[in-house]
Protein backbone atom coordinates (compact mmCIF):
# COMPACT_ATOMS: atom_id res chain seq x y z
CA UNK A 1 0.00 0.00 0.00
CA UNK A 2 1.37 3.79 -0.50
CA UNK A 3 0.86 6.72 1.08
CA UNK A 4 -2.05 7.89 -0.67
CA UNK A 5 -4.01 4.55 -0.39
CA UNK A 6 -3.11 4.98 3.19
CA UNK A 7 -5.03 7.86 3.36
CA UNK A 8 -7.57 6.93 1.24
CA UNK A 9 -8.84 4.68 3.95
CA UNK A 10 -7.96 6.52 7.21
CA UNK A 11 -9.39 10.06 6.00
CA UNK A 12 -13.07 9.62 7.30
CA UNK A 13 -11.83 8.49 10.25
CA UNK A 14 -9.21 10.84 10.75
CA UNK A 15 -11.13 14.18 9.74
CA UNK A 16 -13.93 12.90 12.11
CA UNK A 17 -11.80 12.79 15.16
CA UNK A 18 -9.39 15.61 14.57
CA UNK A 19 -10.50 18.70 15.17
CA UNK A 20 -8.47 21.69 13.51
CA UNK A 21 -9.74 25.13 13.35
CA UNK A 22 -10.19 27.18 10.17
CA UNK A 23 -9.67 30.59 12.53
CA UNK A 24 -6.28 30.23 13.17
CA UNK A 25 -2.93 28.92 11.71
CA UNK A 26 -1.97 25.57 13.01
CA UNK A 27 1.49 23.63 13.21
CA UNK A 28 0.94 20.80 14.97
CA UNK A 29 -1.43 18.96 17.84
CA UNK A 30 -2.05 20.58 21.26
CA UNK A 31 0.20 23.54 20.91
CA UNK A 32 -0.66 27.58 20.05
CA UNK A 33 -0.95 28.38 16.46
CA UNK A 34 0.29 31.75 14.84
CA UNK A 35 -1.89 33.79 16.75
CA UNK A 36 0.43 33.36 19.51
CA UNK A 37 3.44 32.27 17.47
CA UNK A 38 3.57 35.16 15.06
CA UNK A 39 5.99 32.91 12.54
CA UNK A 40 3.76 34.37 9.27
CA UNK A 41 4.13 37.35 8.00
CA UNK A 42 2.42 40.62 8.97
CA UNK A 43 0.57 41.11 5.87
CA UNK A 44 -1.11 38.21 4.26
CA UNK A 45 -3.37 40.33 1.76
CA UNK A 46 -2.44 38.95 -1.76
CA UNK A 47 0.43 36.29 -0.60
CA UNK A 48 1.27 33.27 -2.67
CA UNK A 49 0.97 30.60 -0.63
CA UNK A 50 1.61 26.93 -1.50
CA UNK A 51 0.59 24.50 1.18
CA UNK A 52 2.49 20.78 0.88
CA UNK A 53 0.78 17.81 2.21
CA UNK A 54 -2.39 19.80 2.71
CA UNK A 55 -5.04 17.24 4.28
CA UNK A 56 -8.24 18.71 4.80
CA UNK A 57 -6.07 22.54 4.05
CA UNK A 58 -7.89 24.07 6.68
CA UNK A 59 -4.59 26.42 7.14
CA UNK A 60 -4.74 27.39 3.38
CA UNK A 61 -8.71 28.18 4.63
CA UNK A 62 -7.13 30.56 7.07
CA UNK A 63 -4.72 32.26 4.62
CA UNK A 64 -7.13 32.87 1.54
CA UNK A 65 -9.58 34.35 4.49
CA UNK A 66 -6.82 36.45 5.46
CA UNK A 67 -6.87 37.61 1.38
CA UNK A 68 -3.90 35.21 0.32
CA UNK A 69 -3.66 33.47 -2.96
CA UNK A 70 -3.55 30.21 -1.91
CA UNK A 71 -2.85 26.78 -3.48
CA UNK A 72 -2.75 23.71 -1.74
CA UNK A 73 -1.91 20.32 -2.70
CA UNK A 74 -1.69 16.18 -1.20
CA UNK A 75 -1.75 12.99 -3.07
CA UNK A 76 -5.03 11.60 -1.29
CA UNK A 77 -8.48 12.13 -3.32
CA UNK A 78 -10.35 11.73 -0.36
CA UNK A 79 -8.33 14.68 1.27
CA UNK A 80 -8.87 17.08 -1.56
CA UNK A 81 -12.75 16.32 -1.86
CA UNK A 82 -12.54 16.61 2.01
CA UNK A 83 -10.44 20.80 1.12
CA UNK A 84 -12.76 21.21 -1.47
CA UNK A 85 -15.85 20.62 1.10
CA UNK A 86 -14.49 22.68 3.88
CA UNK A 87 -13.22 25.45 1.53
CA UNK A 88 -17.01 26.02 0.08
CA UNK A 89 -17.98 26.29 3.57
CA UNK A 90 -15.94 29.09 4.90
CA UNK A 91 -16.29 30.86 1.32
CA UNK A 92 -13.12 30.86 0.19
CA UNK A 93 -11.45 30.21 -2.99
CA UNK A 94 -8.52 27.63 -2.87
CA UNK A 95 -6.87 26.44 -6.15
CA UNK A 96 -6.47 22.00 -5.07
CA UNK A 97 -4.23 19.87 -6.86
CA UNK A 98 -3.63 16.30 -6.74
CA UNK A 99 -0.03 15.80 -6.53
CA UNK A 100 2.18 13.92 -4.24
CA UNK A 101 4.86 15.93 -2.57
CA UNK A 102 7.52 14.06 -3.95
CA UNK A 103 6.13 15.23 -7.87
CA UNK A 104 6.02 18.87 -7.45
CA UNK A 105 7.63 21.06 -10.04
CA UNK A 106 8.32 24.01 -11.31
CA UNK A 107 5.34 24.07 -13.11
CA UNK A 108 3.31 24.72 -10.10
CA UNK A 109 4.19 28.37 -10.36
CA UNK A 110 6.36 30.51 -7.83
CA UNK A 111 5.08 31.29 -4.25
CA UNK A 112 5.89 34.14 -1.25
CA UNK A 113 5.37 30.94 1.39
CA UNK A 114 5.54 27.59 1.39
CA UNK A 115 3.97 26.14 4.53
CA UNK A 116 3.46 22.54 5.62
CA UNK A 117 2.29 21.22 9.42
CA UNK A 118 2.99 17.21 9.66
CA UNK A 119 3.95 16.90 6.09
CA UNK A 120 7.31 16.76 5.31
CA UNK A 121 7.84 14.22 8.11
CA UNK A 122 5.86 11.53 5.74
CA UNK A 123 8.60 12.49 2.99
CA UNK A 124 11.13 9.85 1.94
CA UNK A 125 13.43 12.21 0.68
CA UNK A 126 13.92 15.26 2.49
CA UNK A 127 16.70 16.50 0.52
CA UNK A 128 15.38 16.04 -2.92
CA UNK A 129 11.96 17.79 -0.97
CA UNK A 130 14.04 20.54 0.13
CA UNK A 131 15.47 21.19 -3.24
CA UNK A 132 12.46 20.92 -4.91
CA UNK A 133 10.51 23.91 -2.52
CA UNK A 134 13.90 26.14 -2.78
CA UNK A 135 12.94 26.21 -6.43
CA UNK A 136 9.72 27.24 -5.95
CA UNK A 137 9.86 30.16 -3.65
CA UNK A 138 11.08 33.87 -5.03
CA UNK A 139 13.78 35.43 -3.89
CA UNK A 140 13.52 36.04 -0.23
CA UNK A 141 10.34 33.87 0.17
CA UNK A 142 9.24 31.87 3.45
CA UNK A 143 9.61 28.37 3.93
CA UNK A 144 7.41 27.01 7.19
CA UNK A 145 6.95 23.82 8.09
CA UNK A 146 6.52 21.57 11.48
CA UNK A 147 7.08 17.76 12.04
CA UNK A 148 7.15 15.88 14.98
CA UNK A 149 10.38 16.73 17.72
CA UNK A 150 12.95 14.41 17.17
CA UNK A 151 12.55 13.31 21.07
CA UNK A 152 8.90 12.29 19.89
CA UNK A 153 10.48 9.15 18.89
CA UNK A 154 11.30 8.42 22.70
CA UNK A 155 9.30 6.08 24.74
CA UNK A 156 8.01 7.70 28.17
CA UNK A 157 8.57 5.48 31.01
CA UNK A 158 7.57 5.42 34.26
CA UNK A 159 9.74 3.78 36.77
CA UNK A 160 9.25 2.97 40.10
CA UNK A 161 10.58 6.54 41.85
CA UNK A 162 10.14 8.74 38.72
CA UNK A 163 9.81 9.02 35.06
CA UNK A 164 10.77 10.41 32.09
CA UNK A 165 11.92 9.92 27.97
CA UNK A 166 14.08 7.35 26.89
CA UNK A 167 15.43 7.56 23.49
CA UNK A 168 17.50 4.27 22.24
CA UNK A 169 19.49 6.55 19.56
CA UNK A 170 19.42 9.83 18.65
CA UNK A 171 21.79 9.99 15.83
CA UNK A 172 19.95 7.37 13.56
CA UNK A 173 16.61 7.52 14.48
CA UNK A 174 14.53 4.82 13.38
CA UNK A 175 10.90 5.65 11.48
CA UNK A 176 7.70 4.93 12.62
CA UNK A 177 6.23 2.11 10.43
CA UNK A 178 2.80 2.04 10.55
CA UNK A 179 0.62 -1.07 9.42
CA UNK A 180 -2.94 -1.98 8.73
CA UNK A 181 -5.19 -4.85 10.26
CA UNK A 182 -3.19 -7.21 7.91
CA UNK A 183 0.45 -6.67 9.44
CA UNK A 184 1.12 -5.19 5.76
CA UNK A 185 3.30 -1.80 6.22
CA UNK A 186 1.49 1.07 5.06
CA UNK A 187 3.47 4.20 5.48
CA UNK A 188 6.68 5.71 7.40
CA UNK A 189 6.91 8.88 9.59
CA UNK A 190 10.33 10.00 9.82
CA UNK A 191 12.19 11.91 12.18
CA UNK A 192 14.95 14.12 11.88
CA UNK A 193 17.97 15.71 14.09
CA UNK A 194 18.28 18.95 14.27
CA UNK A 195 21.49 18.86 12.47
CA UNK A 196 19.63 17.02 9.96
CA UNK A 197 17.03 19.01 9.41
CA UNK A 198 19.42 22.58 9.59
CA UNK A 199 22.23 20.64 6.83
CA UNK A 200 19.95 20.20 4.62
CA UNK A 201 18.21 23.68 4.50
CA UNK A 202 21.82 24.98 4.65
CA UNK A 203 22.68 23.05 1.38
CA UNK A 204 19.93 23.80 -0.89
CA UNK A 205 20.64 27.75 0.24
CA UNK A 206 18.06 28.17 2.85
CA UNK A 207 18.64 30.61 6.28
CA UNK A 208 16.96 29.58 8.85
CA UNK A 209 15.42 32.30 10.89
CA UNK A 210 13.63 30.49 13.39
CA UNK A 211 13.60 26.98 15.40
CA UNK A 212 10.31 26.84 17.01
CA UNK A 213 9.65 23.72 20.63
CA UNK A 214 6.27 24.92 21.21
CA UNK A 215 4.79 24.02 24.73
CA UNK A 216 1.01 22.35 24.90
CA UNK A 217 -1.57 25.04 25.57
CA UNK A 218 -5.14 25.12 26.37
CA UNK A 219 -8.08 25.20 23.64
CA UNK A 220 -5.66 24.40 20.99
CA UNK A 221 -6.82 24.43 17.07
CA UNK A 222 -5.75 20.92 16.58
CA UNK A 223 -6.22 18.30 18.89
CA UNK A 224 -7.69 14.63 18.83
CA UNK A 225 -8.89 11.89 22.21
CA UNK A 226 -5.62 10.71 20.82
CA UNK A 227 -3.63 13.23 20.96
CA UNK A 228 -4.72 14.49 24.35
CA UNK A 229 -3.59 11.22 25.79
CA UNK A 230 0.37 12.73 25.28
CA UNK A 231 -0.92 15.93 26.99
CA UNK A 232 1.20 15.35 29.98
CA UNK A 233 4.60 14.14 28.00
CA UNK A 234 4.19 16.95 25.92
CA UNK A 235 4.34 19.29 28.43
CA UNK A 236 7.67 18.02 29.48
CA UNK A 237 8.99 17.77 26.25
CA UNK A 238 8.75 19.13 22.75
CA UNK A 239 6.18 17.21 20.53
CA UNK A 240 6.24 19.31 18.17
CA UNK A 241 9.27 21.26 16.09
CA UNK A 242 8.80 24.34 13.84
CA UNK A 243 11.40 25.77 11.05
CA UNK A 244 10.88 29.00 9.45
CA UNK A 245 13.45 29.36 6.97
CA UNK A 246 14.17 32.69 4.25
CA UNK A 247 14.83 31.51 0.49
CA UNK A 248 18.85 33.80 -0.35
Amino acid sequence: MNKSEYWENIVDQYQRETKISCDDFHYGPLIHGDSVLKLLPDNLKDLTCLEIACGGAQNSIYLASQGAKCTALDASKAQMSYAGKLAQENSVDIDLKLTAMEEISPQLGSFDLIHSAYGFNFAYDFDNLISNVFELLDDNGILLFSMPHPLFCGEFLELEDEDGLFIKEYLDIEPEHRYDEDGNETTCSYFYSLDDISSVLAQNGFLIERICEPEVCENPPYTSELWEEYREQMSRFPGTIIIKAIKK
